[in-house]
């Protein structure tokens, strides 16, 4: 990718209405909380996945912004380039299409249709199958079947199990659009029933959290399932979902210590790097900024940023931090979740203004590093704590 595709890759799931999915029994039993390592690529962060029998590993992008989980696969019509080779269903004993009529192909929160199997796999018999179309707000697209598949995530240490459970998953034979040089699928977090949360839902007490070293730092972050965020400095927001059944909708409050009137909801998304803000509240925040650093400005490296500074100079760049004011809970962000190093001596604005007037608002993920940031789906609420994620 680009460095403006890094920075502003925004996965956005594309949604539609339908039933929902009827899940296989998983194999394990999670008895307390179970950590995994997230690896820094571009403008996200990757998680390393197993499908199949016997296990081929992937990695792929860990996104609360979507929900479908899926891979390359072969036969592929239009693939995007990734360095290890494609999903091959055929080797797998585990791999289970999707057929119609079956109620597993009606999803709430991916767009499906029954379709020949001409298009897809000549050597199945003549039921038709379980066709899907996904999208991302970075125009990323992945067309391909459902399937079941046997999935596993890589033991945390020597003396754990792993986690293993059969999963809906997508087999993407046609698709388009940016991946990270690494990235080899999406891995959905979001709300909605074909995300990897619930689909383990139970195993995992609907909880899962993250904490996110900086993307720029080449240090492993940290995935962990199954528990609550425990530091005395959490604070608690309660989430909504919307119209879509993927996303988590945060609110902000009234106003901010910059005195900027905010009332709006806000998507907390993992996938997506930048934070996208409104125009006239980005506008406001981008001149409060201005006056309190009280230096000249530099012309930004990269063609979406307006706000950039030479940082060379030791000690003379020291932005402000500003408070995001979720409801019951204020989120203080630092310079390092506000700015993003651009070049070794210019810093610029990690936020952007929506492209339209309706786009929707994004909390990135640079704004969400050095905090675990926890999700519980039962009680709907997100929790903040400041934390060293280096050292997780």
């Amino acid at each position: 990718m680009t460095p403006q595709e890094r920075l502003k890759r925004a996965p956005l799931g594309y949604i539609s209405h339908g039933h929902n999915i009827q899940l296989s029994s998983t194999h394990y039993n999670l008895n307390d909380e179970k950590s995994y390592t997230l690896i820094p690529n571009g403008g996200g962060y990757l998680m390393k996945i197993a499908l199949g029998t016997p296990k081929v590993e992937f990695l792929a992008l860990a996104d609360t912004g979507s929900d479908l989980i899926w891979v390359q696969c072969q036969p592929c019509n239009t693939c995007i380039q990734q360095q290890s080779p494609l999903f091959d269903p055929s080797k797998s004993s585990s791999y289970q299409l999707i057929t119609c009529p079956s109620s597993d192909c009606a999803q709430p929160d991916v767009t499906t249709s029954c379709a020949s199997n001409d298009n897809y796999y000549s050597n199945y018999e003549s039921s038709s199958l379980c066709a899907y179309e996904y999208s991302y707000g970075d125009h990323t697209q992945t067309n391909g079947v459902l399937a079941t598949e046997t999935l596993s995530l890589s033991s945390p240490d020597a003396t754990s199990p792993s986690i293993s459970s059969t999963s809906v998953f997508g087999c993407g034979t046609d698709n388009q659009g940016t991946l990270g040089s690494q990235d080899e699928g999406i891995v959905g977090l979001g709300t909605g029933p074909s995300s990897l949360i619930s689909q383990l839902g139970p195993k995992i007490n609907y909880k899962f959290s993250y904490c996110l070293a900086p993307l720029t730092s080449e240090v492993s972050s940290t995935l962990t399932f199954g528990a609550d965020v425990t530091s005395p400095e959490v604070v608690l927001t309660p989430f909504q979902i919307g119209e879509s059944s993927t996303f988590y909708h945060l609110t902000l409050g009234s106003e901010n210590p910059v005195q900027i009137a905010v009332d709006m909801d806000v998507i907390i998304d993992s996938g997506t790097t930048l934070t996208m803000l409104p125009y006239n509240i980005y506008h406001d925040l981008r001149e409060a900024l201005v006056n309190a650093i009280g230096l000249n400005t530099v012309p930004s490296p990269l063609e979406d940023f307006d706000l950039c500074y030479n940082t060379g100079e030791s000690g003379q760049f020291s932005p402000p931090d500003v408070v995001f004011q979720f409801q019951g809970a204020d989120v203080v962000l630092m310079a390092i979740n506000t700015f993003s190093q651009i070049e070794e001596d210019v810093s610029c604005l990690a936020m952007v203004a929506t492209e339209t007037s309706d786009s929707i608002p994004i909390f990135g993920n640079i704004a969400q590093v050095k905090f675990e940031v926890g999700y519980d789906l039962q009680a709907m609420q997100v929790s903040f704590a400041p934390a060293d994620c280096s050292k997780y």
